[in-house]
């Protein structure tokens, strides 16, 4: 998947209305919650066969960390 396939796809899955930007600081977006942790997690499962798991969420802050977290089925 491309970088800006996934990052459209993570600001569907936050439901968010501005645009998700490598940069960003997750802690920031307001949606950023329980659910939408919940929410990523399983796309990761689906989209990636990646299971993260809440040790892994906690060390989480960046949306780059997330595109990390996928490895190489990011490019």
């Amino acid at each position: 998947m491309k970088k800006e396939e996934f990052l459209l796809g993570l600001e569907d899955v936050l439901q968010r209305e501005e645009a998700v930007k490598e940069n960003d600081i997750l802690d920031d977006y307001d949606e950023w919650d329980s659910l939408s942790k919940m929410a990523v997690m399983a796309y990761y499962d689906k989209n990636f066969g990646v299971k993260i798991t809440l040790n892994q969420m906690k060390d989480i802050h960046l949306v780059k960390d997330l595109i990390n977290l996928a490895g190489d089925n990011i490019q």
